[in-house]
């Protein structure tokens, strides 16, 4: 996983001028680069955290990063799911998103269900 800071605007740090905003790229956990997402903080919702996925163009708030991350992530899931229920009835943009989200929802089912490399546990007694 990567993080990069850009600044939007002027490259001139945030305290030189008010309304620029930091977002941070982060590549999304199980995607294999296939898909990033974007967090920044938004002066215009309050204060929330906002984070998205710009290939897919969904976008969640939250009131801190993690809540915000289980958002989105908990988005991305239903999403998968509407798109796989509808397939038959999808656009080609539809289709290039359930592609993206059924490669991403496949590492995450393998990771989940590879066994360990490092053998069987044994319980210690005395």
């Amino acid at each position: 996983m990567y993080t990069r800071l850009v600044w939007l605007g002027d490259t001139l740090s945030p305290m030189a001028k008010p309304g620029l905003t930091l977002i941070q790229d982060v590549e999304l956990p199980f995607s294999k680069g296939l898909l990033s997402a974007k967090m920044w903080r938004s002066d215009k919702a309050l204060g929330k955290v906002v984070v998205g996925v710009p290939e897919l163009g969904l976008h969640c708030y939250g009131d801190s990063q993690p809540e915000a991350g289980f958002r989105l992530f908990s988005a991305l899931l239903k999403y998968y799911g509407q798109l796989k229920e509808n397939k038959s009835k999808l656009s080609d943009k539809g289709i290039k998103h359930l592609e993206l989200l059924t490669a991403w929802v496949q590492s995450i089912e393998s990771r989940l269900t590879e066994r360990s490399e490092v053998g069987q546990v044994v319980a210690l007694r005395r």
